[in-house]
Order: C-alpha cells, then sequence, then structure tokens
C-alpha cells in the first residue's frame, strides 16, 4: 500500500507513526504542500501508484476542498481523507458534501489512532489493491475480545490482542519481541516445563487457571489454554487463548464466602435446619441434624424426608411440600426416626426459598420431646386433679348432708333436752349445743373449700355487696344470739367483683370474730368504708378479743394456722385470703382499741360500684 501525507511535519509525523504501527508493510510519502502533492500524483506510474491521500485542513497556501478538487481531476475513485485540527475551518459537513471519503477531527495524540484506521478501511473498501490475507488475519486477531497471543519456541510474543496487551498496559507492538509473563508463571508454578512439553509434541494443550500480576502491580486471575502452532509439520510457537476471569472468581468467592457463613448461620443454631427440593430430597442439612440423627452428613443428602420422618405418610409428607403456601409460613408437627431408631417429636416451620437458583422448602424442626413430656405430665396432672375434684364432691356431699343433719338434729334435742334439766346440768346442754352449732359451720367451711378448689379458675362477676353481707349478718344472729353484732351506719349500695363465695368470706370473718373471745357476750362491730373517688370498698369486722400479735398477723391466714389457744381448724381465715385473692382484693388485720383484732377485706368496684338499693344476692347456708 502507497500513502500520500500531505501536512506539516508535526501532523503528517504523528499520522505517519499511527498509520506504521497499525499497517507495518505501507510505503508512505510525505509533503508539505498541495502543489507537491499533485507532482508525486502525476509522476506516479499506474502500477505504482497512490491507494490514500491524507490531508490537513489546510495545505500550504491552499485549503483541503481545493487539493481535493485537484486530486478528483487525476483520480476520480482515489480515496481522500480530511485531518482537521481543534481551530479548522472546514467542517465535517462541508467536507462530505464535497466529495471526501472520510473526516476526521483529531482532538488528541490517540485521534491518530482513528485515522490509521480509517485509513485502512478506506482502501479495503475502495478494491485499488488485493487484501493480503496475513493482514486479515493479523487484524482479526489484534481484534479478539479475549487474551489471544502467539508465541514463539522462547515464549516472546509474535502477536498479541489488543485486549491482551491492555491487560499489560501496553500496545501490541510495544509487546512484540518480550517475554510473556504469564507463560513464566506457568513454567514457574507446574511441575516438569509444561510449555516445553507442548513443544516437544508430549502433550496437546495446557490448560488452567492462574494469577497474573501486570506491570503496575495488580492481580488478575487468567483462565488460559495453550496449542502448539504447527507448519509444515513443525511447532513454530504456542497459540494462547486467555481471558480474564477475576470478577467471576470475586463472584465465586464472595459467593462462597457467604455459603461458609451461611453454614456457619445454621450450624449454630440448635434446631435442625433443613432445604428440601420438591421431591422431597435433601439438599442440605446442620450440624445439629447431623450429630441429632446420628448419619453424616453425606448420608443424609443422599436420601429423602420420607427416610426419617416417623410421624407422617409418603403422601402426607409430599403434600405438605408441594402445597407449601407462596408467602407465608407452614408449622406442623412430626416425628422424626435417628440411625439408631429413635424416635424425636418435632415441630416443623416451613417456608419457600431460593437456593441455588432453585426454589426450594427451608425447614427448622424443633426437638419437643421435653414439651411433649411437660404435656403429657401436665394431662396426668388435669386427670388427676379431675379424680380428687370428684372424690372431693363426693365428700362435700357427705359433710353437707349426712354429717350436717346429724348435727343439726343434736341441735334441736339439745335444745329440748335443757327444758328437762335442773340448772347444773343445764350448763352442760349449752356446751352440747354450742359445740354442735360450731361443728355445723365447720361443715359450711369445708364445703366452701371444697367448692373453691373445684372453681379454681372461675372468673369473677358483679355481685352486690349489701344484700350479700346482710343475709351473713342475721344468719351469724341465729346462730349466736348471746353475741352482740352491730353495723356502723348503712352498707353502701355498691357492687364487687366477686362470685357466688362472697358470703362465705364475711360468714368467716364474723364466726372467727365470736369465737376468738372470752366474754359470755362478745361484741362485733361492722363497718363499711366507700370513697366515691376510689375504685375500692373496705369491709372491717372488729372484736373485742385477745388480739393478734403483730408477728403474726400475716401468717394467721397461712392454711392450718390457728390463733393462740384457738378451738378452730385454721382453714377459716385461709378462705377468706384465698377467695379476696381471686376477686383481685385485699384482707388484713389491725389492732382494736382498747383491745381485740380489726380483720379489713378490700374489694373491687364494678363501674363506679353504684347498684340498685334493693338488689340483694342469696346466701349460702
Amino acid at each position: 500500500m502507497r500513502l500520500l501525507i500531505a501536512a506539516d511535519s508535526g501532523v503528517a509525523a504523528a499520522v505517519t507513526e499511527a498509520v506504521r504501527r497499525r499497517l507495518p508493510r505501507v510505503d508512505i510519502e510525505e509533503v508539505r504542500t498541495a502543489a507537491a502533492g499533485l507532482t508525486l500524483l502525476d509522476d506516479a506510474d499506474a502500477d505504482a501508484g497512490f491507494d490514500c491521500v491524507v490531508s490537513a485542513d489546510d495545505v500550504g497556501a491552499t485549503d483541503a476542498l481545493d487539493f481535493l478538487a485537484a486530486v478528483r481531476k487525476r483520480d476520480a475513485a482515489l480515496p481522500f481523507l480530511v485531518v482537521a485540527g481543534g481551530d479548522c475551518e472546514v467542517t465535517a459537513s462541508d467536507a462530505l458534501d464535497a466529495g471526501v471519503t472520510d473526516y476526521v477531527r483529531v482532538r488528541g495524540p490517540e485521534g491518530y489512532d482513528e485515522v490509521a484506521a480509517r485509513v485502512e478501511r478506506a482502501v479495503a473498501a475502495s478494491g485499488r489493491r488485493p487484501v493480503d490475507p496475513s493482514v486479515v488475519y493479523e487484524r482479526v486477531f489484534e481484534q479478539i475480545l479475549e487474551g489471544a497471543c502467539l508465541y514463539d519456541r522462547d515464549g516472546r510474543f509474535i502477536l498479541v490482542s489488543d485486549f491482551f496487551a491492555g491487560l499489560y498496559g501496553a500496545t501490541p507492538a510495544e509487546l512484540e519481541g518480550e517475554r510473556s509473563r504469564l507463560v513464566e508463571t506457568i513454567r514457574e508454578e507446574r511441575p516438569g516445563d509444561p510449555y516445553q512439553r507442548l513443544l516437544d509434541g508430549e502433550i496437546d494443550s495446557l490448560e488452567g487457571e492462574t494469577e497474573l500480576v501486570t506491570p503496575d502491580g495488580e492481580s488478575r486471575i487468567l483462565s488460559y489454554r495453550f496449542a502448539p502452532l504447527q507448519m509444515a509439520g513443525e511447532v513454530v510457537g504456542v497459540i494462547g487463548v486467555s481471558r480474564d476471569v477475576t470478577e467471576r472468581q470475586e463472584r465465586e468467592q464472595k459467593l462462597k464466602r457467604a455459603r461458609e457463613e451461611y453454614q456457619e448461620l445454621i450450624d449454630g443454631m440448635n434446631d435442625t435446619v433443613w432445604v428440601i427440593d420438591i421431591d422431597s430430597h435433601i439438599l442440605a442439612v446442620n450440624e445439629t441434624a447431623v450429630e441429632l440423627l446420628g448419619y453424616s452428613r453425606d448420608e443424609l443428602l443422599s436420601m429423602t424426608v420420607h427416610d426419617i420422618d416417623a410421624g407422617l405418610s409418603d403422601d402426607e409428607a409430599s403434600a405438605l411440600v408441594t402445597q407449601m403456601p407462596t408467602d407465608g409460613t407452614q408449622v406442623f408437627e412430626t416425628v422424626h426416626r435417628a440411625k439408631d431408631g429413635r424416635e424425636i417429636p418435632v415441630e416443623i416451620s416451613s417456608s419457600l426459598v431460593t437456593y441455588r437458583g432453585e426454589t426450594v422448602v427451608l425447614s427448622v424442626a424443633r426437638d419437643i420431646t421435653t414439651r411433649k413430656r411437660y404435656e403429657a405430665e401436665l394431662r396426668e396432672q388435669n386427670r388427676l386433679l379431675e379424680t380428687q375434684r370428684d372424690e372431693l364432691g363426693v365428700l362435700n356431699q357427705v359433710v353437707r348432708h349426712d354429717v350436717r343433719n346429724d348435727l343439726q338434729l343434736v341441735t334441736a334435742y339439745a335444745e329440748l333436752l335443757a327444758e328437762y334439766v335442773d340448772d347444773d346440768a343445764r350448763e352442760y346442754v349449752e356446751i352440747v349445743r354450742k359445740r354442735a352449732n360450731h361443728a355445723v359451720e365447720l361443715t359450711k367451711t369445708a364445703r366452701d373449700m371444697a367448692e373453691m378448689m373445684s372453681t379454681r379458675g372461675v372468673e369473677t362477676k358483679p355481685v352486690p355487696l349489701r344484700g350479700v353481707l346482710d343475709a351473713e349478718l342475721a344468719s351469724v344472729r341465729d346462730m349466736a344470739p348471746d353475741a352482740n353484732v352491730a353495723v356502723d351506719g348503712e352498707v353502701p349500695p355498691v357492687t364487687v367483683l366477686a362470685d357466688d363465695m362472697l358470703g362465705s368470706v364475711f360468714r368467716n370473718l364474723l364466726m372467727n370474730a365470736i369465737q376468738h373471745t372470752d366474754e359470755d357476750e362478745p361484741t362485733v362491730d361492722v363497718s363499711v368504708t366507700h370513697d366515691e373517688r376510689e375504685d375500692r370498698v373496705v369491709v372491717r369486722v372488729a372484736d373485742d378479743g385477745r388480739g393478734v400479735p403483730d408477728e403474726r398477723k400475716d401468717a394467721i391466714f397461712a392454711k392450718d394456722e390457728k390463733g393462740l389457744e384457738s378451738r378452730g381448724t385454721g382453714l377459716g381465715l385461709y378462705l377468706v385470703q384465698s377467695l379476696v385473692e381471686k376477686y383481685g382484693g385485699d384482707v388484713w388485720v389491725e389492732d382494736n382499741d382498747p383491745s381485740g383484732s380489726v380483720f379489713a377485706v378490700e374489694l373491687r368496684l364494678v363501674d363506679g360500684g353504684q347498684s340498685d338499693s334493693d338488689q340483694s344476692s342469696p346466701t349460702r347456708s
């Protein structure tokens, strides 16, 4: 190829250098004026004429478009390119309208490489010269978007693609004749000099991955494949194709680290974790599953859920997998069978996730052996409680009906007998009557205790305070006619939170006040305090007995706790406290003035506590 360049020395030298880098076999003539260029065109013979003209926008005293017109008169098909600088007066549209083959505006040194490429394309398109196949092969080789290279037997570059040259931060021309870092790295890393074995025909190809440090110190991972280049039956070099897989390796490393971190996370869980495909095959498990079931990880990964599930049929297990909700969690219970035959009850929580690009089921199985044992124990305890409650009901019937009826009969006969005995004997009859009445009260307390235990957990309800308290006051006055039972003021018409056993609270407190006194005619004062600003009401029962020492005021409500020299069972006050606490209230004991005790019961009001003044509640007898 012959090229005529018409430009000043700076532009001409830059174009020449760029063209020679791209087309080493080109013949170039440089002129400074259009007239000199026309002279060379006129002197060239037909066989050795020029194939292309490259002109600056201003060639001496002639501009590029006038030079073009003169060239076209001599050869209308000769490719003509205009190289325009930054302050060029010839525009691209003017040049193309005038008939130039191409127009290139150069704004820096790299722009001249574009000029060289345009020259090559213009000549090829004109058909003025036959295309040299070797040049075509070189162009194709250079433009391969991989690291294509041709090495000589010593591992030096003969041809280099632009892509691979870019890894070295150089041009293909700069690398030609230089030793390949890649070849040297492979020879150092792999035993037996595999590059020489390739040249000697001992192996057909050489491939792998290695780390290449570029001249600027950057580390890149290259995947390579080498094959011998044979000409006339002789290996003259090696063709190498390399690919930069650094980003792929980084992605794979990140993915590997993520998988390792994920595996560490699930291995650290106390629950077993399973990844299952839609065909019920086990794809992944955590270390807890391996330890709990006794299988190796490889054994589990070769199994399906049917091999370990002892609680569901194969159809039931498969249905759970295939019918997984797409946007929720599926929770169910089953049994896992270990390698040694142990059966482990589990609660499984499953959801759909993406695993290695596929939709799978992620299941977390929690060992509920302890929970199941507790549930069984609780069921047994409930069964025993039901049995005890039934037996208690039978006892309650006996105490309430048979024993109580007999005691009431004793009381009636004692009262009749008192009319037929003398004064000395009447004292003993009175003792019999009192103890019989006391025994009747004990049967009521026993009945109330039994019912309280059988109705634990029953919710409270609104109960009118006045009706219940008045009923119990009347009952106690009948049973203890010698006692002076008085109410300080009126009982306010309020409604409290309680149940049908509220009367037992007041009855036990009233009887406790009468029994724990040395007076023949005990005095019991009842008062009710209601502050409309509060949501509570306090009922106080005061006696004139011996009182309760400070150190026993809390313990007196304990089960089986009796007062000093008490003739009671200790159940009455325990029942009072149990019921009041059930109602959400409180009970305590205070000192009376000048002697005795005051038992206070605090109850919660319902919606301000107001109720009809005539509202009443049935009492228990």
